[in-house]
């Protein structure tokens, strides 16, 4: 509980500082972590009930939802050995359970299906350039063509 709740206030501040002064200005923002992260960690790895962070979240971020939120999808076994390619880089969810990263997985994925137009699930076991070239052509055709681009000085 009181992770959530220290996510949440770092999402609070986020939102407030950054994600909606950018928007309300017409810029597009890309974030790589947002309640889905939370409904999915917290809620199916740590088996919070996702009803109950709801409303911290929705009070956290102001209400506001994604245009668009991208998964990248790879099996357990494969995520794990990435992360733990390199050592100094691995952190303490990391190093949870295989079953806990499986009730992950598997929470992005239900999330994903109860939303299909607002989710891009990308197969993450492609090599990094078709991954890449991917999400840019879903971000690009989905989002940013709702938003102008950044205003450029005069130099």
């Amino acid at each position: 509980e009181s992770e959530v709740l220290l996510l949440a206030c770092g999402r609070a501040q986020h939102v407030r500082e950054k994600i909606r002064p950018s928007l309300d200005a017409g810029i597009a923002v890309i974030c790589d972590r947002f309640v889905d992260s939370t409904l999915a960690y917290q809620g199916g790895g740590h088996g919070l009930p996702i009803d109950a962070l709801m409303p911290i979240q929705a009070f956290a971020t102001g209400g506001l939802e994604p245009d668009l939120r991208v998964l990248l999808d790879i099996p357990v076994e494969l995520g794990l050995q990435r992360r733990h390619a390199d050592p100094a880089s691995v952190n303490r969810i990391d190093r949870a359970s295989r079953e806990f990263h499986e009730r992950v997985r598997t929470t992005f994925l239900e999330l994903a299906a109860a939303a299909p137009d607002g989710w891009s699930v990308i197969d993450g076991r492609a090599d990094l350039e078709t991954v890449a070239r991917k999400m840019q052509t879903d971000i690009n055709t989905r989002v940013l063509s709702k938003y102008r681009p950044p205003v450029r000085g005069s130099d």
